[in-house]
């Protein structure tokens, strides 16, 4: 007779209530072809771990008990090999379940005409993974092989789109692929709003081209924008504040609409952090400028002809202790857009970009997508396919949620693990199920998901 058996069931009523609400699962996965027979439950599988305790693959069957495998569907614990199969067959279906999940998007209208794109990367612990390569890496990890990858979600906070690549695709290569699914999912005249990342006149044309607009920054080249701030200090600015910071902006028409922004606020930031990054400078040179004043060596290298002795010469600034960082620029922003539009709205609409980079934080924090252990091609784009419909699932949640409880990923996980359902077997081998630690935050989350689950447990008897 089996033992008594508790764990965390947050993440499966609220799988459970996305799926009923939208068919997700089966819309996703149903059609994908081959010899799987639990494809759709590996995949829920796999998103609850995403979503509670984050495991290895390989991690999964020892982590999870016989019984959570029977409500995820199965009739047993799946075999390994299963898991790493089904994983694969994911990855190597993956445009075909993004082109189901974009259909899906249509049919709830889910697709805002409001669209903000953002690009990441994602590192691998090892050298042998098929989409591996080094480029610029935004974990601070510049020696390891990373995979890039992009989103796009609109103001509902929805993802709409999701593109992969190899990690040293940089961001304007890599819009134009993100750019080939937006003319599939967005509406015409939808407004791309993307950093100076993407930012090329060829990817602003195309988009144009296709029927779209587009806000972006101006990327920050100190030549470029010395003639625009010098054409704000010649024009009258328009006055505004925005969460009670105020702005000053000046609009000019060019080959498209610039908006010219100034902020006191942003100035003394800027500045703060560059007399800090000076100072820490200075303070790190101490000992070496100690060292040239005394003739020291600075450091040696070892050649074919010998030692390399590296000493130092200190060459004098005319202006003693002036910032090299501090540019003249500080404070100064320049937004690009193929609309005239007032200079409120478009500051505001830029500023919301932070819904794509919380969404991209909670994927590589919230549910830990790096470091990356796969290492054939399928299986690293199945990996991030499950991890960006895991967090579809979350923003599905808050979308359907009435309250405003757990936008934080790390919060909702930690309040939907609260939640526990234990299995009591007795003598006759009869089972039942009790929930326990149902909180208020549980209620808003789950709703009538959590009756539901408590009246009839899928696949339990």
């Amino acid at each position: 007779m089996r033992t008594n058996t508790s764990f965390n069931a947050g993440t499966l009523i609220l799988m459970n209530k996305i799926d009923k609400e939208y068919n997700l699962f089966d819309s996703l996965f149903r059609n994908i072809k081959g010899k799987t027979k639990h494809l759709i439950q590996s995949a829920k599988a796999f998103i609850n771990n995403r979503l509670d305790k984050c495991t290895s693959l390989n991690q999964i069957i020892p982590t999870y008990p016989q019984e959570l495998f029977e409500c995820l569907g199965f009739k047993e614990s799946p075999k390994e090999r299963t898991l790493y199969r089904d994983l694969e067959r994911i990855g190597l279906n993956y445009r075909f379940v993004i082109e189901e999940y974009t259909q899906l998007g249509k049919k709830f209208n889910f697709i805002d005409k409001e669209q903000f794109v953002d690009f990441s990367s994602a590192y691998f612990e090892g050298e042998k993974a098929e989409l591996g390569a080094l480029g610029y890496s935004r974990d601070n990890q510049p020696g390891k092989k990373q995979v890039a990858f992009g989103v796009s979600t609109g103001m509902n906070g929805i993802p709409s789109s999701f593109t992969i690549q190899k990690g040293n695709v940089c961001d304007k290569k890599h819009f134009k692929f993100m750019l080939k699914i937006a003319n599939k999912v967005f509406e015409k005249d939808s407004m791309i709003v993307f950093d100076c990342g993407g930012n090329t006149e060829e990817n602003k044309q195309k988009i144009i081209e296709l029927g779209f607009n587009y806000l972006t920054l101006k990327p920050r080249q100190r030549s470029i924008y010395k003639k625009y701030v010098k054409l704000y200090k010649e024009s009258s600015k328009e006055i505004f504040y925005i969460n009670g910071i105020k702005y000053k902006c000046v609009k000019i028409k060019e080959e498209d609409n610039k908006y010219i922004f100034y902020s006191k606020n942003l100035y003394k930031k800027l500045k703060r952090n560059r007399n800090r990054k000076y100072k820490r400078e200075l303070d790190k040179n101490d000992v070496i400028l100690s060292k040239v004043k005394k003739g020291k060596e600075i450091e040696r290298f070892i050649s074919r002809e010998g030692d390399i002795i590296a000493k130092g010469v200190i060459q004098k600034s005319l202006v003693d202790g002036k910032n090299p960082y501090i540019t003249g620029l500080e404070g100064f922003f320049v937004l690009e857009s193929s609309v005239d539009e007032e200079v409120y709205k478009i500051l505001k609409l830029y500023k919301s970009k932070d819904l794509i980079e919380k969404l991209i934080r909670n994927m590589k924090e919230g549910t830990e997508l790096r470091p990356i252990n796969h290492i054939t091609k399928e299986a690293i784009i199945g990996y991030l396919l499950i991890v960006f419909i895991a967090n579809c699932i979350i923003q599905l949640s808050h979308f359907l949620s009435k309250s405003n409880v757990d936008k934080n990923l790390k919060l909702l996980k930690k309040n939907l693990n609260c939640l526990t359902v234990t299995f009591i077997y007795d003598k006759s081998a009869f089972r039942f199920s009790v929930l326990s630690n149902i909180s208020q935050e549980i209620r808003e989350i789950l709703g009538d998901s959590l009756k539901e689950f408590r009246e009839k447990p899928p696949n339990w008897i």
